[in-house]
């Protein structure tokens, strides 16, 4: 978004208050200045220079979860989220809340193995101790080797549709028992698997943080990288990465990864979930918002759980509220995160369900955190284990 187009989207707010109606920061604090309304307000303010750049509008800014849930309520069309985005590259350097994060995060480009071994080591000697004592939260223990470098083929014995595989930064360093549960899906199901071990992170967390250049420069080596690749689809298990890619890449450099892709669309465009065993659970769905909101994914998920025999699904009465993580905003505003992911989780426990299925690895480590704060017994899985469950004839949940 260049200024021309900042300015135009600002001015076209009415101050009708609509994109409030959803705004989880909003409705957990009733602050006016933590509501998208507010943030389009002071931003448009500022732009007219009738505030002046400080580390409070900063914070306020910066306060957004980027959820996208105002996205489609303004009446004249205001691409909020943008207005956020190019709102947050002017306030970054006054954003003192941040600024440590920054600086890490610039720091890590380029070297996202060699970071992450750095924290690994770091997280066996002081996590415990530190989240113990409630000053970190649940951080999944890093995995030793990155997923994308497992191997880089899969070759099926026949004829196969070839599929590419994006892992993006959570699956490939959190959580890499998923990429390897997505694989078994697929080799089972007959397709050709490619993980490319030169991905790179998708610039979400880069544009979150107001750094749009870097965030620019990745997009073009993921570009870059991708495009040599012939394959039917490219699947993703992390909503912000495929939402950046699809949504955000042609804003940045005027190109995208054809063919990406969540990997509940591509299931049920292509019946994976057809013929599967018997799976004891009762379950209930969480809508991640980028999956919901930002790429209309709503029903797949829930066709892929309705399908598979033995799962008692049961809906919960906020559907499609927040879960509260939103990347490093579950850092920089865990008190705020903490108060919106357990009224989600409590709605949660509501239902009855034994088994809190979503799809993004965010939201799984933010309900973790919750999860063992307390004394539920939820068992909280992404759609494609318990897909692989079902493939494998386990009959869990109680």
């Amino acid at each position: 978004m260049n200024e021309l187009q900042y300015s135009k989207e600002l001015l076209k707010c009415v101050r009708c208050g609509a994109c409030k109606a959803r705004c989880p920061t909003y409705l957990a604090s009733l602050d006016e200045t933590m509501g998208a309304r507010g943030r389009v307000a002071m931003l448009h303010a500022l732009m007219e220079e009738k505030l002046q750049l400080t580390g409070r509008i900063s914070e306020k800014v910066f306060s957004c979860l980027l959820c996208g849930a105002c996205s489609d309520l303004c009446p004249t069309g205001i691409d909020i989220l943008e207005a956020i985005y190019h709102g947050r590259i002017k306030l970054k350097s006054f954003y003192n809340r941040g600024r440590l994060l920054i600086g890490a995060t610039r720091l890590s480009l380029g070297r996202m193995n060699s970071i992450f071994f750095i924290l690994r080591l770091l997280q066996k000697i002081f996590y415990h101790p530190l989240y113990k004592k409630g000053k970190l939260p649940y951080i999944p223990l890093i995995a030793p080797v990155p997923f994308k470098n497992t191997a880089q083929v899969y070759k099926n014995t026949k004829k196969a549709e070839r599929v590419v595989v994006f892992a993006g930064c959570s699956i490939n360093y959190f959580y890499p028992h998923l990429g390897m549960a997505l694989l078994n899906i697929l080799l089972t199901k007959g397709y050709e698997v490619v993980v490319l071990k030169g991905e790179v992170c998708c610039g979400a967390p880069m544009r979150s943080l107001g750094l749009e250049e870097e965030a620019i420069n990745l997009a073009k080596k993921n570009v870059s990288l991708f495009s040599r690749i012939r394959a039917q689809a490219i699947l993703c298990m992390c909503p912000t990465c495929t939402l950046t890619i699809k949504k955000a890449y042609p804003l940045l450099i005027g190109d995208s990864i054809e063919r990406i892709m969540d990997v509940s669309e591509f299931f049920v465009g292509n019946d994976i979930a057809k013929g599967l065993k018997t799976v004891r659970r009762i379950v209930t769905y969480h809508d991640p918002c980028h999956l919901n909101y930002g790429l209309g994914v709503k029903e797949q998920p829930r066709q892929i759980l309705k399908d598979i025999r033995g799962i008692e699904f049961i809906e919960t009465q906020d559907e499609g509220e927040c879960c509260g993580f939103g990347g490093f905003f579950s850092i920089n505003f865990k008190e705020l995160s903490q108060k919106i992911g357990d009224k989600k989780f409590e709605n949660i426990h509501n239902t009855g369900a034994n088994t809190l299925v979503t799809s993004c690895p965010g939201c799984m480590m933010q309900f973790e955190n919750i999860k063992r704060q307390g004394s539920s017994q939820v068992d909280i899985m992404h759609l494609v284990e318990i897909i692989e469950e079902a493939m494998c004839g386990y009959r869990g949940g109680g």
